[in-house]
């Protein structure tokens, strides 16, 4: 084809520029998706969008503060919107909630945690809160009392004799230990005794869980160019450590399949997180009923769960309970050895309060120093560093236009270490907390909020009180020539969502003089 009588161009070469300027102009187009909602934020490049800026500099960069408190970035081909807005932030969690019901995830081959309550969406998510709300009542809560208090004795005695070897030890492999086995016990009745055991295999699973993430590059593909989220997923890729989730599906199902045989057998159920997920099977039969469950099943709404969801709710109670809760206790042990005196004013609480009793659900309500100190920090190092929601309709929130198939992502650290909510926010302060009445729900998210904060949350009070009140009455957390000297923002890394230093925390122990 000549073009203007001089330039002879075959008609291939036409279709691939034609072709070329239709995938530019189409990735033109989507980078202005939020300037034409009236959202700032910094300028994508095509098709990488902001990915580059948030590998180097993570999801908390600094440099883009400088567009406000909400503002939108793209991670390769995935729009979203930040919010560190309190305010905005309450009618994303709570008032607006039925536009956001569901978490920001890539949909992946992520079988069986999609099938948890931490993954799943819209009804089905309701259907299995409902079901899994009632464990961690008051009353259940009691009952688990006894096992977490032995999980942490032998927790104490392993910290007595490492205070016995006089070397520096990282904090976080023993607080690990303890909520695996606090875990195991309590919600699934198994012993693990991961605490005599450091390379446990349920441990070192449950580490692979959050250690992969991002660092998967068919995750990087798949977020730069989400179209190809399909292709990947029956290709087997996955957010998490596909040698985990075999693991411990394997180890749930072999549990599933003990207890059916033990009820055949006559054997007392258990009463336990695990058998009432069971208790929730739909398996098409009902003991009062028959096929009267099915038949009815149009006029009533039954907790139905299946086996997957099962699996799922379990694996990630396993997996979750141990990570989260060892996060916070390890930071808890080098915030206490970074200020003594926080330290001395805790033990002389637990002196107190405690005495010699056992701690149990009730005595450790009066630990109320020790809530401050936990809740301070949770500020400055929230088990999870943000909350993600997807915008599931269009909805306009104080001037700021939110389309449909965003992400939205909350980071909590940036809103735990603002100066205009907390003054001298890098300092841990405790007392801060003595005044929390006065202060708006929505500047501190440790937990999340609304409909869809952590349904374990009171658990993991629970398990970190009674630790701290027994570990506190032995010994106590010093720091050494080995220890960080602070853990900021740039210290940390974030895998999965979680919270974690770069380097681990190593601490003294010693036993306390009045011992």
């Amino acid at each position: 084809m000549e073009i203007l009588g001089c330039v002879d161009i075959s008609p291939t070469w036409i279709l691939w520029i034609a072709v070329l300027f239709l995938i530019y102009a189409y990735g033109k187009k989507k980078n202005r998706l939020f300037k034409d909602a009236g959202i700032p934020g910094p300028e994508p490049v095509i098709y990488i969008g902001n990915f580059h800026q948030f590998v180097l500099k993570g999801p908390n960069n600094k440099d883009w503060e400088q567009y406000g408190k909400v503002f939108g970035v793209f991670l390769g081909g995935l729009p979203m919107i930040t919010v560190t807005d309190p305010e905005i932030a309450k009618e994303i969690l709570i008032k607006d909630f039925q536009h956001f019901t569901d978490r920001t995830n890539l949909d992946l081959d992520n079988y069986p945690v999609d099938k948890s309550l931490f993954l799943e969406k819209g009804t089905n998510w309701k259907r299995i809160r409902n079901i899994v709300t009632p464990t961690f009542s008051g009353s259940k809560l009691r009952l688990m009392c006894d096992r977490i208090d032995q999980c942490a004795c032998i927790l104490t005695n392993n910290f007595v004799k490492a205070a016995e070897s006089n070397q520096s030890i990282d904090v976080k492999r023993y607080f690990g230990a303890f909520t695996m086995d606090a875990i195991s016990s309590t919600a699934f009745g198994i012993e693990v005794d991961s605490q005599s055991d450091f390379k446990n295999a349920f441990v070192e699973e449950a580490k692979k869980f959050f250690g992969e993430g991002i660092q998967n590059p068919l995750v990087v593909i798949v977020m730069m160019f989400p179209a190809l989220t399909p292709l990947f997923r029956a290709l087997g890729a996955s957010m998490f450590s596909r040698s985990t989730l075999k693991f411990f599906t394997k180890v749930l199902n072999e549990m599933i399949e003990q207890r059916k045989a033990d009820l055949k057998e006559g054997k007392m159920k258990r009463q336990d997180f695990f058998q009432l997920l069971m208790d929730a099977e739909d398996d098409g039969t009902d003991t009062q009923g028959g096929s009267q469950k099915k038949k009815f099943a149009i006029f009533v709404s039954f907790p139905e769960m299946t086996n997957d969801e099962i699996i799922g709710q379990a694996l990630l109670f396993f997996i979750a309970g141990y990570e989260t809760t060892a996060n916070t206790l390890h930071f808890v042990a080098y915030s206490l050895a970074k200020n003594p005196d926080v330290q001395k004013r805790l033990t002389e609480e637990i002196d107190s309060v405690l005495g010699d009793k056992t701690p149990d659900y009730d005595n450790i309500g009066g630990l109320k120093y020790m809530d401050h100190v936990i809740m301070e920090t949770l500020r400055l190092y929230p088990a999870v560093s943000g909350l993600g929601r997807n915008v599931t309709e269009t909805v306009t929130i104080k001037g700021f236009t939110f389309p449909k198939g965003c992400a939205v992502h909350i980071p909590t650290v940036s809103i735990h270490r603002d100066g205009d909510i907390y003054p001298d926010p890098e300092s841990f302060k405790p007392d801060r907390w003595e005044r929390k009445s006065e202060m708006d729900p929505m500047s501190y998210l440790p937990f999340g909020h609304g409909p869809r904060q952590c349904v374990g949350m009171r658990l993991a009070q629970v398990e970190m009180k009674m630790a701290l009140g027994r570990i506190l009455k032995k010994i106590q957390f010093v720091a050494t020539e080995d220890t960080l000297a602070s853990v900021g923002m740039d210290d940390v890394t974030v895998h999965t969502g979680i919270l974690n230093p770069k380097k681990p925390i190593m601490l003294k122990v010693k036993i306390r003089p009045d011992k």
